[in-house]
């Protein structure tokens, strides 16, 4: 579920694990907010393209481009503009469904399937109120973690920070699964595997 903290609150939990003090807004001109400013977005779309969040998967109903690609495969389908990465592409667009065969080139989907082909994907969230809590724990602590020599002087805490960052993605990960049950896999699936 989301926790509605906003960007300087989150930077702030950051600053908590460096034990230093907090920002009274991200628009300060000190280095601290300004390294918060330049780092926060990227650092966020890393995390939410490395694992399928609940919060920021997206599905959509792709149309084919008017293009072909040139060669090697029949039909090319537009990236969502907000794609940070497509999830396993299936038959029916379901988890678990029967695999298609398909490329990712530049911002297009290649396969032989027809349109419409139905993606889901990972979507690039810039509303931190949409973020739920345990990427806001894994969000600050990577945060904390890039920013511990700089604002601290100290190589250990982002040494110690890897490791509690490291721990929270898994514990995170395993939350984020249980939420919602999984997709059965298509029958043709299951048929074309015992052959």
């Amino acid at each position: 579920m989301s926790v509605n903290l906003d960007i300087t609150q989150i930077c702030n939990l950051a600053l908590d694990y460096l034990d230093e003090a907090p920002l009274a807004s991200i628009d300060d001109n000190s280095a601290v907010a300004r390294w918060f400013r330049r780092n926060f977005w990227p650092v966020a779309w890393s995390l939410m393209r490395k694992h399928p969040w609940n919060f920021a998967c997206a599905r959509a109903l792709l149309p084919a481009s008017a293009t072909p690609p040139a060669f090697g495969w029949r039909y090319g389908y537009e990236l969502p503009i907000d794609c940070l990465r497509v999830l396993p592409l299936t038959a029916d667009g379901r988890d678990g469904g029967k695999p298609v065969d398909h490329k990712i080139e530049g911002t297009q989907i290649l396969t032989d399937e027809p349109a419409p082909r139905p993606v889901r994907y990972i979507a690039r969230i810039d509303n931190t109120g949409r973020f739920d809590q345990q990427f806001t724990d894994v969000l600050a602590t990577a945060l904390a973690q890039k920013a511990a020599h700089l604002i601290t002087g100290k190589a250990s805490y982002a040494a110690q920070l890897g490791q509690t960052l490291q721990a929270l993605m898994q514990e995170a990960q395993a939350i984020d699964a249980l939420e919602g049950t999984p997709d059965d896999p298509s029958d043709d699936f299951w048929i074309e595997a015992r052959q």
